[in-house]
């Protein structure tokens, strides 16, 4: 998609992560006023798309970070651009959170105008949805800002089917759910626009919950999904391989052909960097590469950092089948915590 400037499509970002419309039938304000402060909410994000000067001052040429990372792109200018027109948004959403709260934060003239724009001229007398929502005991900047009237629905996981394929995605998610793995929206109210990840996660692997994404300190098996707007492809999902991929490289010759070749496709390949023994000083310490033989062909494994090699940005159903084999070979592993 081709946007005017990178701040329109630091906008659509807002206008992409916005849920449909699922009203809470239990809640104390009726269905039309929530449907009133959804149509509000919606109409500020694409108000910021329309007209994204009302909220910074100037406008940048559109680009975006073609792949996750960032310095290798040249443009150390970049994110900063990107994050002054996130910043001008979700700070006149913090302010409309504290005000639905009845606290008084100071308004600015740029605000005051996106404000009237939306047909807001008063504080004194706010649409009902709009308070219930930032007093009601779940209330927070993201259930508050992205809309979730209906706590309890699965709104991240409409989301991320649509993005990367609806009918695969169920598929996955059926299965997982099927032999006991949880689903968990996992975020952080500090940075709530880039840092939303849903993660399905198998619980017997550890009592501790899973803590987003699918990089770094993974504890149980499953997948992940997060969504950042400063890349080509916001949208990414990864599988959780927990403690990291030497104990399953080692059980290499157990696995079924298949599954085989799914593991040396996407494992790393040892390049020689030596990220592995770096702290050895005396040079005797051996490179911790795996090695296994396949198809008569014989490759050096990296266990280190598998979730570079194991993402994608979509998924379809022979992908499903062979996420649900590895997840299948990996629980064989489990060890449950005492």
């Amino acid at each position: 998609m081709e946007y005017s400037s990178l701040e329109q499509r630091m906008a659509k970002s807002y206008i992409d992560l916005y849920p449909k419309f699922v009203p809470d039938e239990n809640a104390p304000v009726n269905i039309s006023e929530q449907e009133e402060f959804y149509s509000l909410l919606k109409n500020l994000y694409q108000l910021g798309y329309d007209e994204p000067l009302l909220f910074v001052t100037k406008l940048h040429e559109d680009d975006v970070f073609p792949h996750r990372f960032k310095k290798l792109y040249g443009k150390p200018e970049l994110a900063g651009n990107m994050k002054k027109f996130q910043n001008a948004i979700d700070s006149l959403l913090q302010n409309m959170f504290l005000i639905g709260q009845k606290s008084v934060p100071e308004i600015d003239k740029k605000q005051k105008n996106i404000f009237s724009k939306l047909g807001i001229n008063t504080f004194s007398k706010l649409p009902s949805a709009w308070t219930w929502m930032a007093k009601r005991p779940e209330a927070n900047i993201i259930t508050f800002s992205r809309c979730f009237l209906k706590i309890d629905y699965p709104h991240q996981s409409d989301f991320y089917a649509s993005i990367f394929g609806e009918a695969s995605f169920r598929k996955l998610e059926k299965w997982m759910f099927n032999h006991g793995y949880k689903r968990y929206d996992i975020y952080d109210i500090n940075k709530w626009h880039s840092l939303l990840s849903l993660t399905y996660a198998n619980p017997l692997w550890s009592k501790e919950p899973p803590k987003g994404g699918y990089e770094y300190k993974i504890r149980h098996t499953g997948i992940s999904a997060t969504y950042d707007p400063h890349f080509k492809y916001p949208a990414v999902f990864g599988l959780c391989i927990p403690n990291g991929l030497k104990v399953f490289l080692e059980a290499f010759e157990s696995m079924d052909k298949k599954l085989k070749t799914f593991v040396v496709d996407r494992t790393k390949k040892c390049d020689n960097c030596r990220y592995c023994v770096q702290t050895d000083k005396k040079g005797t310490r051996p490179m911790v590469f795996i090695a296994v033989e396949h198809e008569q062909k014989k490759y050096n494994l990296c266990p280190y950092f598998p979730g570079g090699s194991y993402s994608w940005t979509s998924i379809n159903n022979e992908l499903v089948e062979q996420l649900i084999d590895f997840l299948t070979f990996m629980d064989k592993f489990i060890h449950k915590e005492k």
